[in-house]
């Protein structure tokens, strides 16, 4: 569990420092970092949802949950968790 968790965390790491033109660490802050504005924060959060087929409701958007890369995937891998499967295929 804790490889995916690291692989995912790089990912959302090269997909953050693309959108920012900076290379981050899975810790850092780039809200912190004044690296994301608004409307940047928006476009992690469709990212999100599609890449990773989540809805992510208005109770899920703390800032906390997207302050990095390292954040992120801990929200993503939570959320998938909780996410019931769809029956049938």
């Amino acid at each position: 569990m804790a490889a995916a968790i690291d692989e995912l965390t790089e990912r959302l790491r090269q997909y953050l420092s693309t959108m920012t033109s900076t290379k981050l660490a899975p810790d850092d802050d780039f809200f912190g970092l004044g690296l994301i504005n608004s409307l940047r924060a928006l476009e992690i959060v469709t990212y999100i949802e599609r890449t990773f087929d989540l809805e992510i409701g208005t109770e899920d958007l703390d800032l906390d949950n997207f302050r990095s890369a390292a954040r992120i995937a801990a929200f993503v891998t939570s959320k998938q968790a909780s996410t019931p499967a769809e029956a049938g295929g």
